[in-house]
Formats: structure tokens, C-alpha cells, sequence
């Protein structure tokens, strides 16, 4: 007698792979740990910029003639210098090296980040991705290459969100995350996800269903756009079918592109993968 239930989502939902033909599939342990952007959205001479983690304040004072590049650079400097175990990396939006990622380098341990801002200064906090579900179902992923690779086979092991816009432009890219029906944690979008440290299944040729931004705009045979920069509900991995004024990147499309089925209401598309 069955006394349990899993909940199943809609007959496509993202990560589903969508037939039964040839499929290249790889696994990697995931990596993507709780990853904060910082963006310095206004500048302001000769005041507090204030970052902090876990309680621990990261205060960097603005100059007499303060730029948002200055006060991005200051905080990670100071971070960097203390004792907190993370990971800043500089990324771009509307003006060079003036936003940041900041990122967990733990799988245990849950950390909180704050920013205060000055009387005039702004600074703008996202949480990207939370501890609890690291990589979305149906998210592109790349090598993480800050890891060292594995002495037997020369392989990078591990594999991560992207962030950067060399980890589409450089072939780092491996694939997209299959969905687990064991690990579904609830009963609509997004369905569930994997963890920081566990084994993640990744597509490298087949065709498999993605959520898409911009879905309506699908075409058959029509290149796939993948964000590296994300901010307030946008996500990293995620896919789109037009260019988002350089937070995207095209995949080849002898590498991915889309077959023209679309289900608009879901905002998923199949996307076929053919990944060397």
C-alpha cells in the first residue's frame, strides 16, 4: 500500500528533459553557495559606506571626490582584509567595477549580510542565491574555476552558477541542471533545487524545458541568452531569447538553441543542447 506521495509539477516545468532521444549527461558537485550583489548606486563625498557580515561591520569612508568605482573597490578591500570567509568578485552594470559579488565559501554555514547606507550615499543589497537552494532546476551552469582540478583526470569537479560574463564567452559552460522529482520541495515554480555540495546532473546534449525571461519571443532555431548579471528578481543561469543590454551572453548555436516549443503561460521553451 502507498502511504506517500510525491508533489508533481505541471507534465513540462524547467530541468524536465522533454524526450526520449540520445542525451550526454555529466554530474558535478555544486558549488553555488549564498552569492550577495552590492552595487554602489549613488556615490557620495566623504561618507560612511557600511557593509556588514555576521556583525561585523565593513565601514569605508568616501574621499573629497568619491566615485562608485572607489567606494566598490574600498569595501572589498576591507572585506577581504578581515576575517569573514568569503569571496568578492567585481562584475559591471552602468558604470565599470562599481557593484560587486559577494559570496559564502562555506556549505555548512548560513551567513547574514546588511549594508547601511549614508545620509546621501545609496547602496543596493540582492540575496542571488540563498543557502537553502543553491541551483534552480533548469539553471545553465559552469566550471568552477576556483577550484583545483582533480590530479587523476585534470577535470574541474565542480561546477557553479555563472556570474561573470567570461563564464559564457570562455566555454565554460557544462550544461543545465536536470530536475529531480525526488527533491521537489514545493508544488509550484520554482519546484526545488540543489544544495551547496550535493551532486548535481547536468545536460550536456539532448533537449530539456527552461523557464525563459522573455518567452514570448521564442523562435525556432533562434539563439539562447544566458544572464551572468542579475539583480532584484532576475537570476543567474536563467535564459532569455534577446540580449539584455550586455547581462547576457549568446551560446553558440551549434551549442543551444531553441526548437521553436514554447509553453507561454509557464514561461518555459525546449531547448536542445549540444555541448562538446
Amino acid at each position: 500500500m502507498q502511504l506517500s506521495y510525491n508533489e508533481k509539477p505541471a507534465e513540462a516545468f524547467a530541468g524536465k528533459v522533454s524526450d526520449l532521444g540520445f542525451k550526454d549527461i555529466i554530474s558535478r558537485i555544486c558549488a553555488a553557495k549564498q552569492l550577495y550583489s552590492v552595487v554602489v548606486t549613488t556615490e557620495y563625498n566623504s561618507e560612511d559606506f557600511i557593509v556588514t557580515i555576521d556583525g561585523t561591520d565593513y565601514t569605508y569612508t568616501a574621499d573629497t571626490d568619491a566615485t562608485k568605482a572607489e567606494i566598490a573597490a574600498g569595501l572589498i578591500a576591507l572585506i577581504e582584509a578581515g576575517d569573514d570567509d568569503v569571496t568578492c568578485t567585481l562584475f559591471t552594470t552602468s558604470e565599470a567595477d562599481d557593484s560587486f559579488y559577494l559570496e559564502n565559501n562555506s556549505f555548512e554555514t548560513e551567513i547574514t549580510v546588511t549594508i547601511t547606507n549614508p545620509v546621501n550615499g545609496v547602496l543596493t543589497l540582492t540575496e542571488l542565491v540563498d543557502h537553502e537552494d543553491s541551483i534552480p532546476f533548469g539553471a545553465v551552469v559552469v566550471n568552477d574555476d576556483r577550484q583545483t582540478a582533480n590530479a587523476d583526470t585534470g577535470k574541474l569537479e565542480q561546477c557553479r552558477l555563472p556570474r561573470l560574463s567570461a563564464d559564457i564567452t570562455s566555454r565554460h559552460v557544462l550544461g543545465v541542471v536536470i530536475a529531480d522529482t525526488s527533491k521537489l520541495t514545493r508544488s509550484t515554480e520554482p519546484y526545488g533545487g540543489y544544495g551547496a555540495g550535493e551532486a548535481v546532473p547536468i545536460l550536456k546534449k539532448g533537449r530539456i524545458w527552461m523557464s525563459v525571461e522573455d518567452v514570448a519571443t521564442v523562435d525556432n532555431g533562434g539563439l539562447v541568452y544566458v544572464r551572468s548579471t542579475a539583480s532584484g528578481t532576475e537570476e543567474l543561469g536563467a535564459i532569455r531569447a534577446a540580449d539584455d543590454a550586455g547581462d547576457t551572453d549568446p551560446i553558440d548555436s551549434n551549442a543551444a538553441h531553441f526548437t521553436g516549443r514554447k509553453i507561454t503561460s509557464l514561461n518555459l521553451a525546449e531547448v536542445e543542447w549540444n555541448l562538446p
